[in-house]
């Protein structure tokens, strides 16, 4: 079952984009497909979907062409308890996506889940990735790490299934990580809480969550494959307050890749493209131009 793209948490003037759909393996994959140029790749986390990128979609697509799909289970993609929530599972269908679009010359916008995701995809098509843009994610087994280790005892099991599916707690904890939630914008809360109405796509944010604590081996493939990677150009921009994948997680990274430029958001936390877009823009406008910052306005 999909939600569809007139539910009232569809917000058209926040989210004035096309509603475009894929039959890919596992459901039906929403997507937008806007502008024109070099294809950007936005591949969100988990419980988000392509909402969280529409201020980059604005201000790039006069330049670029911007694709972002919502993750099967994920806002105006099908939910089905059915469909695999592996990162595995997931990199295969934007694959499909990609294959179906024909993109080329990919820079590749992960956050989140979405970013081991994105990696496995560029680690397998190389030579179709231009660049690669990270928000606080990681790329390597992160069940030991301390924080990861007690919210998987809390959320992986039987407590984090009833506290996700039966009191859909998943937009209350994504609130959590923000650096303050009051820079998350009631049309935010609002499209990121709809699509989790339906019990099944509850299902799904569980699911997917305890890849989280569980996908150690598929996120240690990408680890041992990380020199696929160290020509790619690489921005990482990193909310310093995220709670979970902060700057330990920045620096571990960032040591791998010591080319990468870093962009610090110093005030925000999980979601530095909610938290503070126009800052987000203007790093990415002059890291692509390398000299001129253009024009940024929230609509």
């Amino acid at each position: 079952m999909a939600a569809s793209a007139t539910q009232s948490w569809v917000d058209a003037q926040s989210y004035p984009f096309q509603h475009n759909y894929l039959q890919v393996q596992g459901g039906r994959m929403h997507y937008v497909d806007e502008g024109r140029g070099e294809p950007f790749l936005f591949i969100h986390g988990v419980p988000t979907w392509s909402y969280l990128w529409r201020h980059l979609i604005r201000g790039l697509s006069s330049d670029y062409r911007c694709v972002a799909p919502d993750l099967l289970g994920f806002g105006l993609s099908s939910h089905s308890p059915d469909t695999p929530q592996t990162a595995y599972a997931h990199c295969h269908t934007i694959g499909q996506l990609a294959d179906h679009l024909d993109l080329r010359d990919i820079t590749l916008v992960l956050h989140g889940f979405g970013g081991p995701i994105g990696l496995s995809l560029a680690q397998e098509r190389l030579d179709r990735v231009k660049r690669i843009i990270l928000f606080n994610t990681w790329m390597y087994d992160i069940s030991a790490d301390p924080a990861i280790e007690k919210a998987g005892k809390a959320f992986a099991g039987g407590f984090g299934h009833f506290l996700f599916v039966n009191m859909n707690s998943s937009p209350k904890l994504l609130s959590q990580m923000a650096g303050d939630k009051s820079h998350l914008s009631d049309d935010f809360c609002r499209a990121i809480a709809g699509p989790l109405e339906n019990k099944d796509a509850r299902e799904c944010a569980w699911s997917a969550t305890r890849q989280i604590f569980e996908g150690g081996p598929f996120f240690n493939e990408i680890w041992v494959d990380r020199d696929k990677l160290r020509e790619t150009p690489m921005l990482l921009v990193w909310g310093m307050k995220d709670p979970v994948f902060g700057e330990k997680h920045l620096n571990r990274i960032w040591h791998e890749y010591p080319l990468a430029d870093v962009e610090r958001i110093e005030q925000a936390g999980h979601l530095p493209m909610e938290e503070a877009p126009p800052q987000v823009f203007t790093a990415l406008a002059n890291w692509l131009s390398g000299v001129e910052t253009k024009p940024f306005r929230l609509i």
